[in-house]
This record gives structure tokens, sequence and C-alpha cells, in this order.
């Protein structure tokens, strides 16, 4: 996920600048990779940024529960599995939360 930080008009397009908290800034992004943002259901696997600040490290998730703040920002409550198999509950913004690509990323903790 990106928030869009401005645009420019070129000839007969729209181009956008975007930032997000793991590559940062994006410019010259077209209009039709623009979408709004979908909140992540609750139970949905994805993908968590749970590296300290300044270090990307990302590992499975589920997303427990989600809130939305007055100002529209989200953040969730995730849990995710370490390296020795232990469970960590997590809270984190929008932006360290990824949609799962992987093959089978639809799966949902019941």
């Amino acid at each position: 996920p990106a928030i869009i930080t401005g645009y420019k008009i070129e000839e007969s397009s729209v181009k956008y600048n975007l930032e997000n908290a793991i590559t940062n800034r994006i410019s010259s992004v077209a209009r039709e990779f623009i979408h709004p943002y979908q909140l992540y259901e609750d139970g949905m696997k994805a993908a968590c940024n749970v590296g300290e600040l300044r270090k990307i490290y990302f590992a499975t998730c589920w997303i427990v529960s989600h809130s939305i703040a007055k100002s529209g920002f989200v953040s969730y409550q995730v849990s995710y599995l370490d390296e020795d198999e232990v469970s960590h509950p997590e809270y984190l913004s929008f932006s360290r939360v990824q949609r799962d690509r992987r093959k089978n990323s639809l799966s949902k903790i019941v």
C-alpha cells in the first residue's frame, strides 16, 4: 500500500507520485495502477514487515483485527510466527501489512 503524495499532468495523462514505508518514493505511476485501499479481512493471511526501524523483515502473518482512526489511518493487529515457531501478537500500520500474493495466499484462519 502507498499514499499519493502528488501528481503531474503529462500531455494527455496524469502521473502520480507515491510513498510507502518499504520502498519509499515511487514517481510517475500511471492512473491504471492506482486504486482505493481495501481493508484486509480478519483471519486473512498477509505478509507483515515485523522488522525494527530501518530493517525490513517480512513474516507470514494473520490479520486478527483492524482499527480505523478518525483521520482514516488504518492499523492492524496481527499474529506471526518467528523462526522458533513462537507466536507473536503485533500492532502494525497499514503500510507494514501487504497482501500475500504467493500461491495459496487466500488461506484464512477459521
